[in-house]
């Protein structure tokens, strides 16, 4: 039995392991992946499949480039727009000088903890089930190193629109994770009318968490922070022309379950 690669273009709500479960159910054959992508997120997503797919981190040494934002103003428990709300700016206005110098500041070895809303497991638990149960969560860290900072643009947003998006992905989650907590701890946050966000493209070494850079950011500039719009848009080479579209390549099955694609977490 041999190895090989299928890389997938995964869309919000959907997950990394969901796709290699129904790979491996599709074809009979061991399947892992090459990177979780959080429920927020969209992008590459590289698919094992066959007798080495156990060791996969033969093939997850590759670096990560993604696209996303910046939101400035605000902070969430899970440091992106899925997590309930934990502190709030009078203002998102930025010192884009400082902000660029800090940005800078992350690039070469970083050192990172991981969320606390993570997959990271210790002692058989994924931090998020810690988080998730109240019990004491574990700090843990990674050593990346973020290669490079393609590009950024400082951009406003108002707190309509804002919310408008964020509810709109929030309604694409399937599974246990909060979604009606969080979209009331949104509508009753008294937010600032508009927002300040900075469009960035970032390499990173694998590991390190977008979101956890949010985080570190916004203590090192003393303003709240998220991501918003994480786009993995990279694995090593592999980029969104050479992905399989997950609904065209599990089509039959989708048509007998509309939720084919979509992980269940009831236990939570």
């Amino acid at each position: 039995m041999s190895t090989y690669i299928l890389p997938f273009w995964k869309k919000i709500g959907t997950s990394s392991s969901i796709i290699a479960k129904r790979v491996s159910e599709k074809l009979n054959l061991p399947t892992s992946h090459t990177g979780t992508l959080d429920p927020m997120a969209e992008g590459v997503v590289k698919i094992i499949v066959g007798e080495d797919s156990k060791n996969k981190e033969n093939y997850i040494s590759t670096n990560k480039t993604y696209q996303f934002k910046f939101l400035f103003g605000i902070s969430t428990d899970t440091h992106d727009a899925l997590g309930m709300i934990d502190r709030i700016s009078e203002s998102s206005s930025i010192d884009e000088e400082k902000l660029k110098i800090e940005l800078n500041n992350f690039l070469g070895s970083y050192k990172q903890q991981y969320p606390n809303f993570s997959s990271k497991k210790i002692n058989g638990r994924s931090l998020w089930e810690y988080e998730r149960q109240n019990f004491p969560v574990p700090e843990v860290f990674i050593e990346g190193e973020v290669i490079k900072i393609i590009s950024s643009k400082l951009k406003v947003i108002t707190k309509d629109k804002l919310l408008s998006k964020i509810f709109e992905q929030i309604n694409l989650i399937h599974g246990n994770f909060r979604q009606k907590d969080i979209t009331i701890s949104y509508q009753k946050a008294d937010l600032p009318n508009q927002f300040t966000f900075l469009e960035v493209e970032i390499e990173m070494t694998r590991g390190l968490y977008v979101r956890g850079l949010a985080r570190d950011l916004g203590v090192r500039i003393n303003m709240p922070c998220i991501i918003l719009d994480l786009v993995r848009t990279k694995d090593g080479e592999t980029g969104i022309q050479d992905c399989l579209n997950p609904e065209d390549y599990f089509q039959e099955e989708i048509l007998k379950n509309q939720n084919f694609l979509f992980p269940d977490f009831k236990k939570l």
